[in-house]
């Protein structure tokens, strides 16, 4: 087998184990576009061969493409989690500075347009979901009829590593969730897809960013971006960060606390509308 052959043998049993640990469809989505345009910069050198110099090569390379601070230390994890996985350290490599970047979000305002501007039940009750319970996409799809109880306003999610936790959900919310299960009545998944698959995660992406559109929001919203907006929500609200760390089902702490400088800079801009 040749080296390039090799290598992308090594990337398929890479990818197979991303999927075998839970990892979001996204994040694997995202690795093989990056190892994949990785190994062609290579040009089918054995990765047995690769030096600090290649891949700090292949990085300067989509810097000088224009590719985002964010995209560029995104492919600085994803090869070097890859070399790793092929039993191959590179000592000395740095990772380059990861670029803070506040999160998106929507007010409860812009998201109840969203909400309004829904033909379908099944479409309003998505963003009223994800805003509501902070959810992943990737749980939003897995939510089986069973793990959920209208009693207690509560829905059993599996997330990353298949952990479960559970998430709860607002009044407006179970009015529609009541509605759907009535009107739609789901056999196993909340949100059937075909062949008795639930919904795909790419469909539900597609369904927030048009209704964003017919809302007429003007920015860019895709399920993570309710994601954000149910914890800076929150936050705003009066919520403890560990409280919303654990209904976000983050494993540290330190990444919820982002949100908290997004709660600091909202205060600076009511602060400035008001005050000038």
């Amino acid at each position: 087998m040749s080296h390039s052959g090799r290598s992308a043998e090594l990337l398929q049993r890479y990818l197979r184990y991303l999927l075998a640990r839970n990892r979001s469809p996204r994040t694997v989505r995202t690795f093989r576009s990056i190892l994949s345009r990785f190994l062609e910069f290579l040009g089918g050198k054995d990765l047995g061969e690769v030096t600090l110099d290649d891949v700090y090569s292949f990085l300067a390379s989509l810097r000088e493409r224009g590719y985002s601070e964010r995209t560029v230390y995104t492919a600085a994890v994803a090869v070097k989690k890859f070399l790793e996985h092929a039993g191959l350290r590179l000592e000395g490599f740095e990772l380059p500075k990861r670029p803070r970047e506040l999160p998106r979000y929507l007010t409860p305002e812009e998201v109840q347009a969203m909400v309004d501007a829904a033909e379908s039940l099944r479409d309003k009750l998505i963003v009223s979901l994800l805003f509501s319970t902070g959810m992943r996409v990737s749980e939003l799809v897995g939510i089986e009829v069973s793990d959920v109880n209208l009693e207690e306003g509560s829905i059993r999610v599996r997330g990353k590593g298949w952990r479960e936790r559970i998430v709860f959900f607002d009044g407006r919310t179970r009015e529609l969730l009541v509605r759907y299960l009535s009107e739609v009545k789901p056999s196993r998944y909340l949100f059937p897809g075909r062949s008795g698959r639930h919904l795909h995660y790419v469909t539900v992406e597609r369904v927030v960013k048009r209704l964003a559109e017919r809302a007429g929001l003007g920015k860019r919203v895709t399920p993570h971006v309710l994601r954000h907006s149910f914890a800076t929500y929150s936050l705003a609200r009066g919520m403890d960060v560990r409280e919303i760390q654990e209904l976000l089902g983050h494993a540290n702490l330190s990444t919820t606390q982002v949100y908290t400088h997004v709660s600091r800079r909202k205060l600076l801009e009511d602060y400035r509308r008001i005050w000038g």
